[in-house]
């Protein structure tokens, strides 16, 4: 079995993750829509070239008015620098939650490798009659994520 992340932290840092999460929770969080479902396929959305075109158009609107006249301009360049911000935290954000992702997988699947090998120990001690081998296999038997025993009568 590979060992491909060991992870620790020590309790200073710990803190110091919590206190930065918290301002952002404090701070950001309350700024934050979130979208019903399916809400989001219903809007149109922009991408980087219909940002470039967003920009512009916002450019023209301040600069020929007269053709404004459907648009509230003040709202429209409030949102466009609401993009530009939010773009700016949502990027190193989505590297980092994706990293954590990967990271809670990753160490999720070690984890979970080395409990299945340890039963598998213990249920392989319980054939050789070895101390405490039935405790640990019945034990956790009991807690194995497979099939219940239930599901085993029928």
């Amino acid at each position: 079995m590979d060992n491909r992340i060991s992870f620790s932290l020590d309790e200073t840092k710990r803190q110091r993750i919590l206190a930065a999460l918290k301002v952002l929770n404090e701070d950001l969080l309350p700024l934050l829509i979130e979208l019903g479902q399916g809400e989001a396929r219903e809007l149109p959305l922009m991408g980087d070239k219909s940002y470039a075109f967003v920009v512009k158009a916002l450019e023209y609107a301040k600069q020929y008015p007269e053709y404004a006249a459907l648009i509230d301009v003040p709202e429209f360049e409030k949102d466009v620098k609401a993009v530009e911000l939010l773009r700016e935290f949502h990027v190193p954000l989505s590297q980092l939650t994706k990293k954590l992702q990967d990271s809670m997988t990753l160490a999720g699947s070690e984890a979970y490798v080395a409990g299945l090998t340890y039963y598998g120990s213990s249920k392989e001690g319980v054939k050789r009659k070895l101390p405490n081998a039935v405790l640990i296999a019945d034990e956790l038997g009991k807690r194995f994520p497979g099939r219940s025993k239930t599901k085993k009568e029928e």
